[in-house]
Formats: C-alpha cells, structure tokens, sequence
C-alpha cells in the first residue's frame, strides 16, 4: 500500500498543526468530473452562445473550490494580454450572501461586484448629473441609500467595459432568486443579470444548488437563455463513478499529512457513505479528522478519528435526498417525451424501440418456446454495476487522480 510517495514534502510534517491543515485544506483535486465542469464552463465563457452560464450540482459538491480554479486557470491563460495592459480584470467574482428577511438587497450586490472589480474609491461616488447640470451639492453615493442604486448600477457598467471582464462568477447564487412573488418576481431578477450581461458583454456564470435548477424550469423564457452546466456526485451504481471515487479516495490517503499514511481504501466503501459521493463534503470530513489526529498527536488517521468527526446520519440522509432529487432534473424521462408528443401532436407517438418492444409482445405467440435452462430473448440494462461489483473491489491504486 506504500509503494507510491507521499504527495507533499515532507518538511511539512515538521511544521505546526495550523500549517498542515491549511495546506491540505487548500489542496485542489483534479479529479474527472471537477476538470469536465470546469473545461466546459471555460468553453462556454469562450463562445458566444449564451451570457448566462448555470454551474448547478449538490451542497458540499466542491463548487466554490471550482470557483477559485475556474479564477485562477482563466488569469494564467492570459498572462499576456494581462502583462500588456496592467489594468484589465478579465475573470472575477463573488460569494453571495443570504439575504435578510428575502429580501435581494440590489445596491449590496452592486457595491459587492464593484469591489470584486477592484473599482477605486467606491464609497466616494458622486452623483455628477447632480453637481455639474443641476449646479447642487455633492451627492456621495453610498451603497446603503435608498437612492443610489441606479447609479451604482451606472458604476458597474463602466467598470465591466474598463476592465474588459469576460466573465463574472457568482457562488451560491440560489440566494439571488430568494425573493417574493413568485414566478414574477423571479423574472426580475433574471432579466436584471441578463441585463447587465447585455450592457457589459460579459458573461454572468452563477454556481448554486439544485434549487436554481427548480428556478430555471419555473419559466420558459429562463430556460432557454440559460446553458446548465451539471457539477453531479459520483454515483457508484455506475462503474466507472466507482473506479473514479476509489482514486480519489486514494490520492486523499497519499496527500493528508500525518506521519504514517492512513489506510482510506480499506474504508472506501464507509468514505462513500457518509459523503454521498460528494468530493467536496469528503474533504471537509478528512479536514475535521486530521486536525483531530493532529490535536492528539496521533501518527496516523483512524477509523475512529474518522467515525469521531463523520456527520451524523440524519443529516447524510437529509443531503442524499436532496441529491437524488436534484440528478432526476437531468435524466430524459420516458414520461416527459410522451407529455410533449401530446402537446405538440394532441396523441402520443411512439418511438422506435417502443414499436420494436409492442410487436414483440404482440408476436411473442409465434415465437418457440425456449429450451429449459436457455434464458429469453430481452434487453439487459446497461450504466449499473452488479451487486458484487459495488465494493470498489477491482480498482486500481494507480488510478490515483493528479494534484495542483
């Protein structure tokens, strides 16, 4: 189990507790389904297609890690351009609070962008039109007065188009639709980012949970000038989401610094468990446990240092519904084709594996009867993994996902 390095220097064990949690909490995993998210989503900032991109997935999927990479990939590949001209902000963004009471404070938001965009001097904007043209005195635009949110709104614009951003990410954008009101309300709001994206030419790319996707089919114009980009967990009733989580689980094991590498892969199926499948809530978890092995200068990480700090199973429970609840958004169901066909056609029209299935039941007389022990012909499924596949039994360490 110890043939391959450690994946740190191993200076860092010498260093204090504090430093040793920092760094593996800033560790970044590139495992298969953050590097797909975060390609696609830089190739959507690149096209012109849409200028509202939706990166939705479940809580604790590693999103705001995602949103830092997705910052800090985009800043690396135009270094050149940057270097050229010191004063462009080409990718920025923002965490964005809950709001109080539901109610979307706008000049927060406004005040929140403009400081990601390192506008200067915010909090001394005048109000010029009331100066110069009606010849009165200083009006200073503070964020927090009922009255300046147009003209904070007129800010933004300009520092958009100055600092030549391309895209603008926002995390935890399901705040931004927790307004009253309804479907109306909600329109609202998402024509006031669309329309900044289209005074700006820049693209608005909002990370948030399933509840955005609940939002978006709420209304037909949303869905169809939005692109959702889905950030799933692995799911190890497909094979390959097993062998993927077993690696990540492994490459964990070889980059958590404690003196003697712990042993994940035999509790493999334990890590599945009580983190869903979810990468970023797996992290979280082994945070909680080294810092406890740390605090009690144990070598290694145990089971039970790992049982010790596992959330507890009514809020797993609680975590796994919802995700299972969210991934149906995104499976084409049988029962929504058949529901268009009757809208579009006013009777539904069957596809053609279902005649295929029709006449075989129709026809299913005439054909001879099996010899006995010889299965009937049928359509085995496909995208699951047997019951004594389910165990992560034949992956390989050396699967073991890259670092950054």
């Amino acid at each position: 189990m110890h043939e391959t390095a450690r994946m740190f220097d191993v200076d860092l064990l010498k260093k204090s507790k504090e430093e040793r949690v920092k760094f593996f909490k800033e560790y970044t995993i590139q495992h298969p389904k953050f590097t797909k998210v975060k390609d696609e989503v830089i190739k959507e900032i690149n096209s012109s297609d849409y200028n509202i991109i939706m990166v939705i997935g479940p809580s604790r999927i590693g999103k705001s890690r995602l949103v830092g990479e997705l910052i800090f990939e985009y800043l690396k590949n135009m270094e050149e351009e940057i270097r050229l001209n010191p004063g462009i902000i080409p990718i920025s963004g923002m965490e964005l609070p809950n709001p109080d009471l539901s109610r979307f404070n706008w000049k927060d938001f406004y005040f929140r962008v403009l400081t990601a965009l390192k506008d200067p001097l915010i909090d001394e904007k005048i109000d010029i039109e009331n100066e110069i043209i009606r010849k009165e005195p200083k009006k200073y635009l503070k964020p927090f007065r009922k009255d300046t949110a147009p003209e904070l709104r007129i800010s933004i614009e300009s520092a958009f188009r100055n600092r030549k951003t391309r895209a603008f990410l926002i995390d935890e954008a399901q705040h931004f639709f927790k307004v009253g009101g309804g479907s109306e309300a909600l329109n609202v709001q998402f024509n006031s980012i669309k329309s900044l994206s289209n005074m700006t030419s820049s693209k608005f790319v909002m990370f948030g949970t399933y509840d955005l996707n609940q939002v978006i089919n709420l209304d037909g114009q949303l869905t169809s000038r939005v692109k959702e980009v889905h950030f799933p967990r692995y799911d190890v009733r497909n094979r390959e989401d097993a062998k993927f989580f077993k690696s990540v689980v492994y490459t964990l094991q070889k980059v958590i610094p404690v003196e003697e590498e712990p042993n994940f892969l035999d509790h493999t199926q334990y890590l599945y468990n009580f983190s869903i499948g979810c990468i970023g809530l797996l992290k979280q978890w082994l945070e909680r446990a080294l810092s406890d092995a740390l605090s009690s200068s144990d070598k290694t990480i145990t089971i039970e240092h790992l049982e010790r700090n596992s959330l507890n199973q009514k809020k797993i429970l609680t975590l796994a519904r919802e995700a299972i609840k969210g991934e149906s958004d995104f499976i084409e169901k049988e029962e929504d084709r058949i529901e268009l066909q009757e809208i579009l056609y006013g009777s539904v029209k069957k596809s053609g594996s279902q005649k295929k299935e029709d006449d075989k039941s129709t026809d299913k007389g005439k054909h001879k009867r099996s010899k006995p022990g010889q299965r009937n012909p049928h359509r085995d499924q496909v995208g699951t993994v047997r019951e004594d596949e389910s165990d992560f039994s034949e992956i390989a360490k050396e699967n073991s996902i890259g670092e950054k």
